[in-house]
């Protein structure tokens, strides 16, 4: 692998190299790479996963970014075994990934019951699909379907503070991930609605 942290990132945010983040969400969220994509990596079934994702999207060389070596081998390994080629490996976690200047994003939680009481502080963006609106969204929100969000993306204020939630967390996770990533300030809300109905809060009809 070769070139500077800004030109692996820079090349990542156009399509040209995928950073795969394989350590556990939660490590993730705390800190990632900017424009990498989290793939948790398990024995089974998750090297497949990622080929059939790269067959749809072209060749396109691979960087694992793993917290130890023993892991980022493993995944290495499960990938080139699946047919990938061109993977390489970054085993430092995030303190050697900054070293090599990589550019570290986080992006924090914001519980149901804080974003209740701080509702006018946020603009709360709803990822989930059109059908999930039915039963109702969290007051004010701005419905975007997560795959609708890199459409739309360019339309958001930088000034403002968005709360991403969807059904449980984890597509909003997703969704926060890729606006931190160019610059948003966001929060994850989690638990998704699941625990903002739990918390006997109010919703709205969409429309």
């Amino acid at each position: 692998m070769t070139g500077t942290g800004e030109e692996l990132m820079n090349e990542a945010a156009a399509g040209r190299r995928l950073l795969l983040d394989v350590r556990p969400g939660a490590a993730y969220t705390k800190g990632h790479v900017a424009h990498s994509l989290s793939a948790p990596y398990v024995q089974r079934g998750w090297a497949a996963a990622v080929k059939n994702w790269l067959d749809r999207q072209g060749p396109i060389p691979v960087v694992v970014l793993a917290d130890n070596a023993v892991v980022g081998a493993a995944a290495q390994h499960a990938l080139t075994d699946a047919g990938v080629s061109s993977v390489s490996v970054m085993d430092g976690g995030p303190e050697a990934w900054q070293t090599a200047g990589l550019r570290l994003v986080s992006v924090p939680d914001i519980a149901a019951d804080q974003l209740a009481g701080e509702l006018a502080e946020w603009t709360v963006i709803d990822v989930r699909e059109p059908y999930e609106w039915r039963s109702g969204v969290i007051p004010g929100a701005r419905t975007i379907p997560l795959n609708q969000l890199p459409h739309e993306a360019g339309a958001l204020e930088t000034s403002r503070r968005y709360a991403l939630v969807c059904a449980h967390g984890n597509r909003s996770q997703a969704a926060a991930a890729f606006l931190a990533d160019r610059g948003y300030q966001v929060a994850n809300v989690r638990g998704g609605m699941a625990l903002w109905l739990a918390g006997r809060h109010p919703t709205a009809p969409v429309g």
